[in-house]
């Protein structure tokens, strides 16, 4: 038994840092009165020789340099050792809550159709194995398709 445990926890303690590598699309899925509903494709790499769960993110995204604010993972989900897998985060834009200069900015590139555009995350992903949980900082700035 001492060697089990042994192992497992020397197993742990190489536990790498699982990566968000690139957000694949930005997806504007619905407009109403009073919010925009979008969802990103994001790429996350797991170095790892075991599989790890994404138990939480907590991201900020900006789309041209303007604030869309903080999303948070809704569902949590496991990606396999030693792989790249894309996993969609849906979040959504109370426009209230935007200054009134990045409103016309916003409803004009959620209605301008298929192009590129600039998106900024940053912050925070949370994955765990056995019983190891780490946080994993978020930095990834690209030019990313917008599909409506």
């Amino acid at each position: 038994m001492m060697i089990i445990m042994s192992v497992f926890f020397t197993s742990c303690s190489g536990f790498e840092e699982i990566e968000l590598t690139q957000v694949k699309e930005l997806k504007v899925k619905n407009i109403s009165s009073g919010t925009i509903d979008f969802s990103v494709d994001a790429e996350i790499y797991n170095p790892n020789s075991f599989g790890v769960s994404v138990k939480g993110a907590e991201l900020d995204i900006k789309l041209e340099g303007i604030d869309l604010g903080k999303t948070q993972l809704g569902e949590s989900f496991k990606i396999k050792g030693n792989s790249k897998e894309t996993h969609q985060i849906n979040f959504n834009l109370d426009i209230s809550k935007l200054s009134i200069t990045s409103i016309p900015k916003i409803i004009s590139l959620a209605t301008s159709g298929s192009r590129e555009v600039n998106v900024e995350v940053n912050g925070t992903i949370k994955g765990g194995a056995f019983l190891i949980n780490k946080t994993f900082p978020v930095n990834l700035k690209q030019k990313v398709p917008l599909q409506l």
